[in-house]
């Protein structure tokens, strides 16, 4: 099992003058308001796709690896910054040399190839520890749909304050915002 743990808070994304712009608001007079949404709108939209927006560090925490690779699904991820695991019978971690191990960031989804093989400590949950960096560097090397949709997403939520549901029949009803989103979304099966 693969579990994940903030260790450095990214910047926070500033799209504040694209939302007053979306909403034709020529003042500051909701700003306070907007911010809040935008900061929402952030998580929604990283829970939803399964990627971090912008650079940020993170420790993902694993109890054993099957093979030679480890996938993680956080991303884009930029780099590992170390890979450290208890040993058998050793208290302290242990740290993988970094020329043991290449990532391989092209896809979605990145994966970690070991080029040695090393005992993790069976017995111990969490017995590896991977520290990494992902997310894009900055607001403009995020994908331009991305950005679009939490236009959106702040946007409604400014604007129907209630979040009222207008699904119609039996299907959930799929917003632009999500539909931007769909191309971004790392699937896991």
């Amino acid at each position: 099992m693969i579990r994940y743990k903030l260790s450095k808070a990214p910047l926070e994304l500033d799209i504040l003058a694209e939302v007053r712009n979306n909403l034709r608001l020529l003042n500051e007079d909701h700003d306070a308001l907007l911010t809040e949404l935008i900061s929402s709108a952030v998580t929604e939209v990283e829970n939803h796709i399964g990627r971090q927006l912008l650079r940020a560090t993170y420790l993902a925490y694993f109890d054993s690896y099957p093979g030679d690779v480890l996938e993680i699904h956080l991303g884009p991820v930029a780099s590992v910054v170390a890979v450290r695991y208890y040993a058998d019978g050793v208290a302290e971690q242990q740290t993988v040399d970094p020329g043991n191990y290449q990532l391989d960031n092209t896809e979605l989804t990145a994966r970690l190839l070991f080029r040695e093989r090393f005992s993790p400590d069976s017995s111990r949950l969490n017995s590896i520890e991977i520290e990494f960096t992902c997310g894009w560097e900055n607001k403009a090397a995020v994908p331009k749909d991305i950005l679009r949709a939490l236009i959106l997403l702040v946007s409604e939520g400014f604007l129907n304050p209630g979040n009222m549901s207008l699904n119609q029949g039996s299907g959930l009803r799929t917003t632009a915002a999500m539909k931007l989103l769909r191309n971004y979304k790392v699937q896991r099966f």
